[in-house]
């Protein structure tokens, strides 16, 4: 189950199920399935079991709720979530109201509570959730994102504690293919922040070693310079 399946990270992190597992994949998010979608899942189904979409807020616990039924009642157990989701409403913190603050939290903050009240009694194999360096990093204009991903930072290890199944996190560096920040201007300002693209293939091989590993939470980030690594607070 991928709640934010449609976005480019969970679209590639299913390519990499379907693909090599032939898994079945849910993909969850709150628009309804549009052409854009359905040809998405169409190129998908050339690899393997077509994923299916479902349309409901996460962020509910009613919806999700209902998505959890939905799922069993079709596919049986569920084994696996990842959350994938994201809202970017950058805007410097001197110029952004509460509104708009608040607009990028319940991706992140209010979909992580109400999985965890949702499938907390499951029998799941894994939890894996995907957060971003800006929680370790002060990046102009993503005052909320960071807030939302500091959270679902320290609400990883919380639930890896109370929980009987593993939780796994992922801080993101920048992807300049896929996601929403893909385009020739994010990649012109990375570029001279000294900051490289992450690309789908050595993602996928990270999660797979993730997932198979101890290790709980890594940070991935792709560098062209020591800068960005000095400003994480490391000088390797």
């Amino acid at each position: 189950l991928v709640l934010g399946g449609a976005g480019g990270i969970g679209e590639a992190f299913t390519e990499t199920l379907v693909r090599q597992h032939q898994a079945r994949v849910v993909w969850v998010g709150r628009r309804p399935e549009d052409a854009d979608i359905a040809a998405r899942l169409d190129r998908l189904a050339q690899h393997g079991p077509r994923p299916v979409y479902l349309s409901a807020d996460a962020s509910q616990l009613e919806s999700l709720a209902a998505v959890r039924d939905q799922v069993r009642a079709r596919f049986g157990e569920i084994h696996g979530i990842v959350h994938a989701m994201i809202v970017l409403a950058d805007q410097s913190l001197a110029r952004m109201d509460e509104a708009r603050f608040v607009s990028a939290l319940p991706s992140k903050v209010d979909a992580s509570v109400q999985l965890a009240r949702v499938f907390g009694a499951d029998a799941l194999d894994f939890v894996l959730f995907f957060s971003s360096v800006q929680s370790l990093t002060k990046s102009a204009g993503q005052a909320n994102y960071a807030a939302g991903c500091t959270f679902i930072d320290a609400f990883a290890q919380a639930l890896r504690q109370a929980m009987p199944w593993p939780v796994k996190l992922v801080n993101w560096g920048y992807w300049g293919s896929v996601g929403v920040v893909a385009s020739e201007a994010y990649r012109r300002r990375m570029a001279q922040a000294g900051i490289d693209s992450i690309e789908p293939p050595e993602a996928m091989a990270l999660l797979q070693r993730l997932l198979a590993a101890t290790v709980n939470q890594v940070v991935f980030l792709k560098t062209t310079s020591e800068t960005p690594a000095l400003a994480l607070g490391t000088n390797t």
